[in-house]
């Protein structure tokens, strides 16, 4: 599973060959600025959904145009490359990852409910979904440029576990021996790693994800976090 996302800039960042014509040179659609977002949503729907059934090799342009019903030249008059179009592809994963944390969020009685069941969340997603999720980290790890959308992205979805953390030494629920940001990157740092021992078939001495992981939060919120 690993090998899909390793591949992902050699087989989308591949140049198209026999165009002729430079991809800044392709004339921009003259659609409204609204039409145009709807349009490249269209095509990143497109483009995940070959993503998640096949792999890095089943998102080619002619196959994106194909799922979308268009020319796959069209593709180059909303994305300048195909590194444009991946990186926007993961922008679109991490507003996905950042929808599913609010509302796993939401349901919790108070913070630190709140907190237990964004961890379960961002379990489930990257058991359910695992080429989405190592989307999220793909490119070699890079952030993004600050205030580009990748990074402000990826900044979102870090913040509603900040916040919660936040709200619960606010209630007076923990005593915060670190900072709400620095103790979300430990929360988030916890949880990927039993995304990714798990995805990798690790968990084979006698304790199951299932396990690991509410076990993994209580020591987090008892030791971190500490009361």
């Amino acid at each position: 599973r690993g090998q899909d996302v390793c591949h992902i800039r050699q087989s989308i960042d591949e140049p198209t060959r026999g165009r002729g014509a430079r991809l800044d040179a392709v004339a921009r659609p003259k659609n409204s600025a609204e039409e145009v977002a709807s349009i490249r949503e269209s095509l990143l729907e497109a483009a995940q959904a070959l993503f998640e059934g096949g792999g890095a090799e089943a998102m080619s342009f002619r196959a994106i145009a194909s799922r979308a019903g268009c020319s796959h030249s069209k593709l180059y008059t909303y994305f300048d490359s195909k590194a444009d179009l991946v990186d926007a592809l993961r922008v679109r994963s991490y507003q996905l990852l950042l929808n599913t944390l609010s509302a796993a969020a939401a349901t919790g009685r108070d913070p630190i409910e709140s907190l237990r069941a964004l961890a379960v969340a961002y379990v489930q997603l990257g058991l359910e979904r695992p080429r989405l999720y190592r989307l999220l980290y793909s490119a070699e790890g890079q952030l993004g440029e600050a205030e580009s959308p990748l990074y402000e992205a990826k900044v979102a979805a870090l913040g509603i576990c900040r916040d919660a953390i936040a709200a619960a030494a606010d209630a007076g629920l923990i005593d915060l021996a670190i900072d709400p940001l620095t103790a979300a990157h430990v929360f988030w740092t916890g949880a990927h790693g039993l995304v990714e021992l798990e995805l990798g078939g690790f968990f084979v001495v006698g304790r199951s994800v299932e396990v690991l992981a509410p076990a993994l939060v209580t020591a987090l919120i008892d030791g971190l976090l500490q009361r």
